[in-house]
Formats: C-alpha cells, sequence, structure tokens
C-alpha cells in the first residue's frame, strides 16, 4: 500500500519517473513536537492536504482521466484538484522542503517570487500538482539560487492566500524568511 506522499507524487507526477523529496514527518502529537517559541513547524506536502482532501484528488484524477487521455508533448495540460487548505497550518511558521519554479527570474540568478513544487520538474510537460500542493513564496529582498533543479528547504509564515498564473495555481502562499539547500 502507497503512503499518502508517495500516492500524492505518483498522481501528481503522472507516474513519469520523477523523485519527490521524502523528509521527516512533523511530529505533531509525540513529546518530540514540542517546539521551541519562534521555531517553524517542519511539515511535509501531505501536510497540506486537510483530511478527505487525498480521496477527493483521486477522485478528480481518475474522472480527468476516464474523460480525456493526458497530452505530454502538446497543448498544456489542465491543473486537476482544490483549493482546500489545511486550517491548522495558516498562519503558522512553518519550514517544509520542495523544488523551486521561478516566477520571475532576474538578472544574476536572483529571484523575488518562486512557486514551490513537490517534485523537480512539476510543471513542465506535466499536468501542474493539486493547487493544495504548490506553495507560491514571496519575499521582501530578491534572493539568489545557485541551482534551481536542487530541492530547498523554505521557512515562513503560510497563508491562505491564493496566486493563479500558467505555470499553476496555489492554494497556499508562503512569506519567506528563509532558506537553504535541502540536505539528504
Amino acid at each position: 500500500m502507497f503512503s499518502r506522499s508517495l500516492l500524492t507524487f505518483a498522481i501528481s507526477a503522472c507516474l513519469i519517473g520523477l523523485a519527490p523529496i521524502t523528509p521527516a514527518h512533523a511530529l505533531q502529537d509525540s513529546e518530540e513536537s514540542v517546539r521551541a517559541e519562534g521555531e517553524p513547524l517542519t511539515i511535509n506536502w501531505d501536510d497540506l492536504l486537510p483530511e478527505g482532501e487525498m480521496e477527493r484528488i483521486e477522485e478528480l484524477y481518475r474522472s480527468a482521466y476516464a474523460m480525456t487521455e493526458m497530452d505530454h508533448f502538446g497543448a498544456p495540460m489542465t491543473q486537476i484538484g482544490t483549493f482546500n487548505v489545511e486550517p491548522a497550518l495558516i498562519d503558522e511558521l512553518i519550514r517544509m522542503p520542495g523544488f523551486i519554479l521561478p516566477l520571475d527570474a532576474q538578472p544574476g540568478g536572483e529571484i523575488s517570487e518562486f512557486l514551490l513544487v513537490p517534485y523537480f520538474g512539476a510543471c513542465i510537460h506535466t499536468p501542474p500538482p493539486p493547487p493544495n500542493q504548490i506553495v507560491h513564496v514571496v519575499m521582501d529582498e530578491a534572493i539568489f539560487v545557485e541551482r534551481l533543479w536542487a530541492p530547498v528547504w523554505v521557512e515562513g509564515i503560510l497563508t491562505s492566500e491564493r496566486n493563479m498564473n500558467e505555470l499553476g495555481n496555489a492554494a497556499y502562499t508562503l512569506n519567506l524568511t528563509f532558506h537553504e539547500p535541502y540536505e539528504y
């Protein structure tokens, strides 16, 4: 049986062989989950899905695949999913891993706005992940990202502000306070 992380990835990536990040889960119900004030809550992509959301997404994918074949090299593919968010995470300081999809590459490799996605290559020749599996990341000052293909950790305040764009609509927005390379 697949874990929710693997199933989410398999649906989102259309089984094209991309590898998701597999960070440690947040330990929300144990003594280890106690965090010092001001420390971010470490989450993974499954944590962004409210209860019952995985089942809704699975049904939407089944319905979409039953009605049409996917075209990986032609017209843009339709994003499938919902904007349902996990209310317990809204306005929380969180830390999560992902891959950067720049929305505004600037000279010198700086970016000031990007989509954080759960796997490398999301939104390119595949349908984007569901909106509640994409995080729109904004910041006060541009950051330099040396290797866009490498995973990162991001920290910041998570909100339910939606972002609509042609690469993939996002159900969440993160106001970035810190980022660093993801260490395996």
